[in-house]
């Protein structure tokens, strides 16, 4: 599996899939599912509260959950429940993350996957921890994805990510 850095907005990842961090509620308020509405538009939010309506709420951490991409450039957005009802995250919950957004890609015949560092904003895991997390779940993770591109906004963050 190839694995690299993507510096910008995840709505603008070349990717097949794309993931939001999220809440047990698939929201998409704040950061990457904001930008996933914002940019994809309501239909995709409207399958997120559907799903919870469905699922019941509150979704359980590190689950993953699969909506079309809306208006997006991309077969399909991958919603990554980050952390727990209390907004919190874990090591634990980032690698629950993404060997589930795999597992949906898989099932999605998707072969590129854009993923954010999972938990690292309003859930208070440290970059470091997350990004340990995440090459962890890479490595140990059976699919059929050729190349994942982790996402952070600037070019500082990148360089904080050691060579996975």
């Amino acid at each position: 599996m190839k694995i690299t850095t993507f510096v910008g907005d995840i709505a603008d990842a070349p990717a097949e899939a794309l993931c939001t961090s999220t809440n047990p509620r698939l929201s998409l308020m704040m950061g990457t599912g904001a930008s996933i509405r914002e940019r994809g538009g309501f239909e995709v939010l409207r399958e997120c509260e559907a799903i919870v309506a469905a699922e019941g709420s509150p979704l359980p951490a590190g689950t993953a959950h699969i909506t079309s991409a809306g208006r997006l450039n991309a077969k399909a957005i991958i919603h990554c429940v980050a952390c727990n009802s209390h907004h919190l995250s874990s090591p634990d919950i980032v690698r629950l993350c993404v060997k589930n957004a795999l597992a949906r890609a898989d099932e999605a015949n998707c072969r590129t996957v854009a993923m954010p560092v999972f938990g690292t904003g309003h859930a208070r895991v440290k970059f470091a921890r997350a990004i340990a997390a995440i090459a962890d779940a890479l490595r140990s993770t059976t699919t059929m994805v050729e190349h994942v591109m982790i996402v952070v906004l600037d070019s500082e963050r990148a360089a904080a990510i050691p060579p996975l």
